[in-house]
């Protein structure tokens, strides 16, 4: 059971909804965008060099920006194939992932060294279930890379757990995206991704009952 004291409130709760809050609005303020980035990405599905560099820069913003990022990547496998259409995913959100990280660090520069420390055991007691469990999550995902940055996560561990957190993501949606460009199996998909997101999160219960043992 995970205890939830000021400090964690302070560091990590409270940067969380005030960057939930954050994305959602822009999500909600430029939903109209969704369509637009679907239709110019379909525009270029005959052109796969200038695809793929559209898709990166998609994905990149989809920290602050509303890209439909599930269908970017189903999208991604349909036009490029199952390896470069999951490398193409994976390369892209874990270049967006460290944006979001760096917009939270940058925010933080008010935390002193003992805030970082206390932020760090925080992270490190149950960051590592979220951050796995939420990398296929709308907004929370997005939330979660900029209180990372906040509480000044090591860089390296946050790039370790994103990349674990997003190779499966991607290679669903890689591998279902080159079978067809179908929309029920796009839902079926995104339905399956949630199963994964279940799976960091039995996961890493289980890994932290035996840390704390």
């Amino acid at each position: 059971m995970f205890r939830i004291h000021t400090a964690d409130m302070k560091n990590t709760l409270l940067p969380l909804i005030i960057s939930s809050i954050f994305v959602l609005s822009v999500f909600l303020f430029f939903h109209n965008l969704e369509n637009y980035f679907i239709q110019l990405l379909q525009s270029f599905m005959a052109k796969p060099e200038m695809y793929a560099i559209l898709s990166f820069m998609l994905l990149t913003a989809d920290i602050i920006l509303p890209v439909p990022s599930s269908i970017v990547m189903y999208l991604n496998g349909y036009v490029t194939g199952i390896i470069f259409g999951t490398l193409l995913s994976f390369v892209s959100l874990l270049a967006g992932s460290i944006v979001g990280y760096y917009i939270g660090r940058f925010t933080s520069g008010s935390l002193k060294s003992t805030s970082e420390k206390q932020a760090g055991m925080i992270l490190s007691e149950y960051g590592v279930a979220a951050i796995l469990m939420t990398r296929g999550i709308p907004v929370l995902s997005e939330a979660l890379c900029i209180v990372c940055g906040y509480n000044r996560m090591p860089l390296k561990k946050y790039f370790i757990y994103n990349a674990i957190g997003f190779m499966p993501l991607c290679f669903l949606y890689g591998i279902c995206g080159s079978i067809g460009y179908d929309k029920n199996l796009f839902l079926l998909t995104f339905i399956c991704s949630f199963f994964i997101s279940a799976g960091f999160w039995i996961f890493g219960k289980k890994y932290f009952q035996k840390t704390n043992e």
